[in-house]
């Protein structure tokens, strides 16, 4: 069975392995509600606690699908790009209605930058603690690619948990290296705050070694859990033993990359949500460097004429 241990001082349990489930959504596998549940279902019984989701994912209603046994006993993350007052009671009310729950465990302001960005989602933010404090929300906390959000969250008592970028090539931090995150990591881990790890594959860009890169997350002693994406029981039972310090084969490397479709007009949209500048619009069509993207999928459910997926 997995470990489990303490988040933080949030007073929830986690295991050290975090189901993401970005890869069961329209925005990559896009698997059947049903088939989704099936391999949440098999992960929560080898002893997966812990499911982390987002409103940008279309996912939350794959979890609000789990039997209420696992439903109501996970310790379920999900997050929100909602950026006023209104906007965060929207979402909020959608998230406890597609995951059919009573109290969300976890919600994150999903991908703070710097500063300022954290400053303009104050109100955001403090709909978010009145939930909380009607019982609504448990834990409140923030994802992020940066290292200055990870230090930032130090600064606000309110926020007891981060979502930080991290794998063993540094690949998608935005703002330093990875010994940059891990100083800021370490810090909040020591001040109590509940520490959870994304992209350890790089969005598939480490497939090819993702023994060692995983490896590197799990060993790293100021992070409480691991999220990584998993769409079937095998790549489940695969992690799990390298969980377990077993030494499972190695995986079939596939590599992903994002692919813009002819029908593209060039609109720019797809610009202004990738978190890592990756895409530019040249000749009236979007063009990725991926040199740069980490197959976040961020931008293709921001995309109005749907033409970026991942092949």
């Amino acid at each position: 069975m997995i470990e489990k241990i303490p988040f933080g001082n949030t007073g929830l349990d986690v295991s050290r392995l975090c189901f993401g489930t970005l890869t069961l959504g329209p925005l990559q596998a896009n698997l059947s509600v049903q088939e989704a549940v099936m391999v949440m279902s098999y992960a929560w019984e080898r002893g997966i606690n812990f499911f982390d989701t987002a409103e940008l994912y279309e996912s939350q209603s794959h979890v609000g699908m789990l039997p209420p046994s696992i439903r109501h006993n996970a310790v379920i993350a999900t997050k929100s790009y909602a950026d006023t007052p209104e906007k965060m009671r929207e979402s909020v009310e959608k998230s406890l209605r597609e995951m059919k729950l009573d109290v969300i465990p976890i919600y994150l302001i999903h991908e703070q930058e710097t500063a300022l960005t954290l400053k303009g989602h104050r109100g955001a933010l403090d709909v978010l603690l009145e939930y909380k404090n009607k019982g609504l929300i448990r834990v409140v906390g923030v994802s992020t690619h940066t290292v200055e959000i990870t230090r930032l969250v130090r600064q606000f008592p309110e926020l007891e948990c981060v979502f930080s970028m991290f794998n063993v090539e540094g690949w998608g931090i935005k703002d330093g290296s990875i010994e940059d995150m891990e100083k800021e990591l370490e810090w909040n881990h020591k001040a109590g705050k509940g520490t959870y790890l994304m992209k350890a594959l790089a969005g598939g860009k480490l497939l090819h070694d993702a023994k060692r890169a995983i490896k590197y997350c799990i060993d790293f002693p100021y992070a409480h859990s691991v999220a990584i994406g998993m769409k079937h029981p095998s790549e489940v039972d695969w992690n799990i033993e390298l969980f377990e310090g077993k030494d499972p084969p190695p995986l079939k490397a596939v590599p992903r990359k994002m692919l813009v479709s002819f029908w593209c007009i060039g609109c720019g949209t797809c610009v202004r949500f990738c978190p890592q500048e990756a895409i530019t619009v040249s000749e009236n069509k979007a063009v990725i460097d991926h040199d740069k993207c980490v197959v976040c999928t961020y931008c293709t459910g921001q995309c109005p004429l749907h033409c970026l997926r991942v092949i």
